[in-house]
């Protein structure tokens, strides 16, 4: 199939730091590209992204298409390195209007065009739409006059593109409901990627426990996970890997394991190959952010995907997300944000009866790839 599908999103290649984007929305939007071109399509990735502050080995980038391979291509806006406040407004200024008038040379009527919604994306993607008059597909991974309002313009904004959308991709089975359950619309939870088996877990009499992410106390899912050890006995082995408020919960952890008879394992962050090993070598994952946040309407937590797409059983809060999607069955939930609620839940999985979260994954993105093909790309 010949047909290319343009793909709009704050992105910069991984690893390089020149452009303003998210590595969580960086790793979907390179997995939602590869299923388009799996799907039978060519991708076109554009990315109006603006320059670090940090970026000052040249003053001005121009605008450059990279050929990727595998039926995919990149475009990068041309930018300013400009750093300081009102030179940074200026910057993403040009960036936006960058994007708005390369829509107008190059979208077509009634063209079906992705763009992974932002606020800073809205105007210029709804002046465009109203002259090109091109099917806009909105990719909402959160609502963000919920969550974290810019401003109440933005938020004025954010509800005219939901309004002007024709079709959507959405993150949670909970925001078909609460934006376009009249519109075609598709729920993607996250990377819906299987790793290779690289490594298995010792056999042993220890049921092997895993926390891997960000540490921090406000979502507190680390936090939450080594309180839970205080609850389990010498069965069990807690292994944390991360980065973020990393000497907080080091401190909290000696506490722990100067009582506890799990004991507690930190090992810094991982990435690679590394990262999938270590994670193999486990049992259960710990999914278990705070049960509390309005974030929880929108965002479905991506480390149990990744924990399933290894091989793990996975345990999370029963958070509405979690428990109304496609994939609850093979989750394990605590009903209470208690560390002993989390310690019962862990202890209710039998580590040697038949699991596979992989093959759940597998199958989502098989529907997911057959849902682009036939109803949002069709």
């Amino acid at each position: 199939m010949d047909k290319e599908i343009k793909y709009i999103a704050l992105y910069d290649i991984p690893g390089r730091n020149l452009r303003v984007s998210s590595p969580a929305a960086i790793s979907k939007i390179d997995y939602i590209g590869d299923s388009i071109v799996k799907a039978g399509f060519k991708l076109h990735l554009i990315s109006p992204s603006w320059l670090y502050d940090e970026v000052k080995n040249k003053f001005f980038f121009k605008r450059s298409t990279s050929d990727l391979g595998h039926n995919k291509k990149i475009t990068f806006s041309s930018g300013f390195s400009f750093s300081g406040k009102w030179t940074r407004f200026l910057k993403i200024f040009y960036s936006l209007l960058w994007l708005f008038f390369f829509l107008l040379r190059n979208a077509k009527k009634n063209e079906k065009i992705i763009v992974y919604h932002s606020p800073w994306l809205c105007l210029p993607i709804l002046w465009a739409k109203r002259i090109k008059k091109f099917n806009l597909i909105l990719e909402v991974e959160e609502i963000y006059s919920d969550v974290s309002s810019l401003h109440p313009y933005f938020d004025k904004l954010e509800i005219k593109i939901f309004k002007a959308a024709d079709s959507f991709l959405f993150s949670t089975d909970l925001l078909v409901d609460k934006i376009g359950n009249s519109k075609p619309n598709y729920v993607i939870y996250g990377s819906y990627s299987v790793s290779e088996i690289l490594a298995e877990p010792e056999k042993t009499n220890k049921i092997h426990l895993l926390y891997a992410g960000i540490i921090d106390q406000i979502k507190a899912g680390a936090f939450n996970a080594i309180e839970s050890a205080v609850f389990l006995n010498e069965n069990y082995v807690l292994h944390v890997i991360g980065f973020g408020e990393v000497d907080i919960l080091k401190k909290r952890i000696e506490e722990i394991n100067a009582t506890s008879k799990c004991k507690i394992v930190f090992d810094g962050s991982l990435s690679g190959n590394d990262y999938i090993q270590y994670c193999q070598k486990c049992h259960i994952g710990l999914s278990t952010q705070k049960m509390e946040g309005k974030y929880l309407e929108t965002s479905f937590p991506s480390k149990i995907l990744s924990y399933m797409g290894m091989g793990l059983r996975v345990v999370s809060g029963q958070i509405d997300c979690v428990e109304k999607s496609k994939i609850h069955k093979e989750i394990f939930f605590y009903k209470e944000d208690f560390p002993e609620e989390i310690a019962r839940a862990i202890q209710k999985i039998d580590v040697n009866l038949p699991y596979n979260g992989r093959e759940a994954i597998t199958m989502l993105d098989k529907e997911f790839i057959e849902g682009l093909r036939t109803n949002i790309l069709r």
